[in-house]
């Protein structure tokens, strides 16, 4: 008499069980803060319940400051709370680094909730693979309601406008950018459920570069005469992410 799999197997028909195969899935049942983009291998996961050991921390304008808050968080009990100064650079950030895996496309998801108003919130990332250094940069321009990125060029170009996000320190909104790390280029932006297509938008080069790395940096920019709350949490850092939109 020949024996099926068990009535626990992926393959067989159980009555109270229903059957995962998608590993990702089975990942984010299991608690991962990886649930709403997830495409790629993630290498990198920070939801600040460690602290902010693993980031250095910035900030420009009189009374800025950053630091660990249990106010809200997307997960978890903590968040980064990133308080922009009320003049001068009218900021505050937090950045975090290392060796890149590979030279593919590599993506960088955070998730962010505005308190009341803030004027925009901001992602560089610095490229240095030994030979040049290569600047991503995108901007959510919250006071005009625009998507930007920083152009091959060193300028700064509308991606999409009309785009409100909405505040409230309980609603975490997502940014992702995956970018072409050995061909120096943008591949799309994730913002909440929309998808931006940027295939073959070159980066920005700075200049020269002695060591190979990776470096991102995270800012709230405030308004004027404001010290203004963004809270920061479930950074992702992935790798092998897909070309297509």
């Amino acid at each position: 008499m020949s024996h099926d799999l068990p009535d626990w197997g992926a393959l067989s028909a159980v009555t109270t069980i229903a059957e995962i195969t998608d590993l990702g899935e089975l990942a984010a049942r299991l608690g991962s803060i990886d649930t709403h983009d997830r495409r790629g291998d993630v290498i990198f996961l920070e939801d600040f319940s460690s602290g902010l050991r693993r980031h250095e921390t910035f900030g420009s304008g009189t009374g800025n400051t950053v630091s660990l808050s249990t106010i809200t968080a997307r997960n978890g009990l903590l968040s980064a709370r990133l308080v922009a100064g009320s003049d001068a650079g009218r900021n505050a950030s937090i950045r975090g680094g290392g060796p890149f895996p590979v030279l593919g496309n590599l993506g960088l998801e955070f998730s962010f909730s505005i308190a009341g108003l803030t004027d925009g919130v901001e992602l560089d990332i610095d490229l240095f693979d030994g030979i040049n250094q290569w600047a991503f940069q995108i901007v959510y321009d919250a006071t005009n309601q625009l998507l930007k990125y920083t152009n091959s060029s060193g300028g700064s170009t509308t991606l999409a406008s009309g785009v409100y996000l909405v505040e409230g320190e309980i609603v975490f909104h997502v940014i992702k950018l995956v970018f072409d790390a050995a061909n120096k280029q943008f591949v799309r932006l994730v913002v909440d459920n929309r998808v931006y297509s940027m295939a073959a938008i070159g980066a920005f080069l700075v200049g020269g570069a002695a060591a190979s790395w990776l470096r991102f940096e995270i800012f709230n920019v405030g308004r004027a005469t404001f010290n203004d709350v963004v809270y920061i949490d479930d950074v992702i850092f992935t790798q092998n992410e897909p070309a297509l939109v």
